[in-house]
């Protein structure tokens, strides 16, 4: 199954970067305002976009403060279904490596270009 993988370094503390994957404040701040988060392993992390006519709802499946956050897809748009999205957080010289990852797409037909762009 195709993945979508993008690692950049990001200057922050991995601790940071972990609160703003978590918290319902920092996804408001990097993806939308409409957002909430229960960052607990089995809650639910919920976006919504254009009104929330764009609605999608992750259940949180893993958790390592500082270094991991795992979603699963539960509802999203077409071609999401049964994907998960991760995050592997790690210190480098220039700051933290954020690796990226949307995984387990069926194929790469329909939204996967446009969701890796």
């Amino acid at each position: 199954m195709p993945d979508i993988l993008h690692e950049v370094i990001i200057n922050n503390s991995p601790e940071s970067i972990y609160k703003a994957l978590t918290e319902t404040s920092g996804i408001q701040g990097w993806w939308t305002e409409d957002a909430k988060s229960d960052a607990r392993e089995g809650g639910k992390t919920e976006v919504k976009f254009y009104g929330g006519q764009v609605h999608f709802v992750f259940s949180v499946a893993a958790l390592k403060p500082g270094s991991r956050v795992y979603w699963s897809v539960d509802s999203a748009v077409p071609g999401w279904e049964n994907t998960r999205v991760t995050w592997d957080l790690s210190e480098g010289e220039n700051g933290t490596k954020v690796l990226f990852g949307h995984r387990d797409w069926v194929s790469t037909d329909g939204s996967f270009a446009t969701s890796s762009y």
